[in-house]
């Protein structure tokens, strides 16, 4: 931030991102279309689920490893009435990928990685790793654009609600908010 402090995000909507993205890179293959500058990426969960209690700020479980988003505990923790407080997810745009950490109620970036830079000279490599972050916070930006337009709509709760929860295996203990 440059001196300025983020408009704070209700605490229900970063857990509702996190799910959402979820089950949309599942629905779609992992493939969003989103407006340009970004286009066509894909985005999948990772290897890092974070679950806590809806009243709660405190991580209580944690999945790992190769896919934990096809995990029976995974489900079960949404199952069990905890929201998501971080979510690694993966990006592919064109031929470059990146992975990070969606964190928290603040939607901060954690961990971000992306493609090797391959520029002999030092200040050249600066630039392209500088463009690399710029490039994924990009895409971070239209996948929380594209939320934003879902959560806003009416096609929340007519449309997206119920196949999430389907997705979920209804009847789901999970807290999203249909308005």
């Amino acid at each position: 931030m440059s001196g300025k402090e983020a408009t704070p995000v209700p605490a229900h909507l970063a857990g509702e991102l996190y799910l959402w993205l979820w089950w949309a890179s599942e629905q779609q293959q992992a493939r969003f279309d989103l407006p340009q500058p970004v286009g066509q990426v894909h985005v999948w969960v990772d290897d890092r689920l974070a679950f806590r209690r809806p009243d709660d700020t405190k991580v209580t479980a944690v999945m790992t490893g190769e896919n934990p988003a096809s995990s029976l505990e995974a489900r079960a923790a949404l199952a069990g009435g905890k929201v998501l407080q971080e979510l690694r997810v993966g990006i592919r745009r064109d031929d470059r990928e990146f992975s990070v950490t969606l964190k928290g109620p603040g939607i901060f970036l954690g961990g971000l990685k992306v493609p090797q830079v391959l520029s002999e000279e030092a200040a050249e490599a600066v630039v392209d790793r500088m463009f690399l972050i710029e490039e994924a916070q990009v895409v971070i930006d239209g996948l929380i654009q594209a939320f934003s337009k879902v959560r806003g709509s009416s096609a929340w709760s007519r449309d997206v609600l119920p196949s999430i929860q389907a997705w979920l295996g209804s009847p789901p203990v999970v807290a999203l908010h249909p308005e």
